[in-house]
């Protein structure tokens, strides 16, 4: 788990601490923050290590494939972790019947099931609009942790750059490229919408097509380059002549941000580039409700 950043720093350091436990972990976040890799972290570093990590991909699995993998698992759960990737996507019916086999094979001490569930989505909104199931929510939600995207890591975004490309071009027999300074302050700008996942994607695709090259700013893939400062877009917000009320629009904006992210606080706060708790106070101040 590279990274230095506070906010990422935190999630490793509960993970450290509930990986001695047999509690059931909830991980959130958006898609592509490596909640994967943290599910086998805790694996790793749990007293289950030396038995079976079993991972079930939930998105796009209907009742009889879930069924069939149920029992699939069912056969070497003593002592494992299970690890349910995108949980929220399971249809109802399957929902029920995943919650009589976690119910079935209960996590106890030194011994059972142990569970890791991952969702990109709001499950509490999920559960509100009835998409998931209110048990089986509460089943998961033991110890929840949350990565945080990679727009909030900026001082991660060149190590996590040095260990991809030096593993992209060991896996491909290749050099690895060198990143002029242009281009890596223009990758520390850009906002990494599909998060880790898209940069190492990146880095594999720079040591294929630049393999021991020097990169520059312009060799970038457009989507990146399109954020250079002559923009529109780098602009940013522009002051208009006649002022702005500032409390109103700090209050507009806030309000936006919950709307937006269903009244999910700790989301409402990375749109406003803010802490929970700094959202909380100012939510606090201005009396919005969520």
């Amino acid at each position: 788990m590279i990274g230095d950043a506070p906010a990422f720093r935190r999630v490793v350091k509960a993970a450290q601490v509930v990986a001695a436990t047999d509690a059931y972990v909830l991980l959130l976040g958006e898609t592509g923050t490596g909640k994967g890799l943290l599910a086998r972290a805790i694996h790793a570093k749990s007293r289950r290590a030396e038995r079976p990590f079993l991972e079930l991909r939930c998105a796009g699995l209907s009742d009889t494939d879930l069924d069939r993998e149920l029992v699939g698992t069912g056969a070497d759960t003593e002592g494992a972790t299970l690890f349910l990737d995108e949980v929220a996507e399971l249809s109802l019916p399957s929902q029920a019947r995943l919650l009589r086999f976690l119910e079935a094979r209960g996590a106890g001490r030194g011994g059972g099931l142990r569970v890791i569930a991952a969702s990109a989505r709001d499950l509490w909104a999920a559960v509100e609009s009835g998409e998931l199931r209110r048990d089986l929510y509460y089943r998961l939600y033991v110890v929840p942790l949350e990565l945080p995207p990679l727009r909030e890591r900026a001082q991660d975004i060149g190590p996590l750059l040095a260990h991809y490309l030096r593993r992209a071009a060991l896996g491909h027999g290749l050099e690895a490229p060198s990143l002029s300074a242009a281009a890596e302050r223009q990758l520390r700008r850009y906002s990494w919408p599909g998060n880790v996942r898209e940069l190492v994607n990146f880095c594999e695709r720079i040591v294929i097509l630049f393999a021991g090259c020097d990169v520059g700013a312009e060799n970038l893939p457009w989507e990146i380059r399109r954020g250079d400062g002559g923009s529109e877009a780098a602009v940013g917000f522009r002051l208009p002549a006649s002022g702005v009320n500032l409390r109103e629009l700090e209050i507009d904006v806030i309000r936006q941000a919950l709307a937006i992210s269903g009244g999910n606080k700790s989301r409402a706060a990375r749109l406003l580039s803010l802490s929970r708790d700094t959202l909380l106070y100012r939510m606090q101040k201005y009396l919005i409700q969520a």
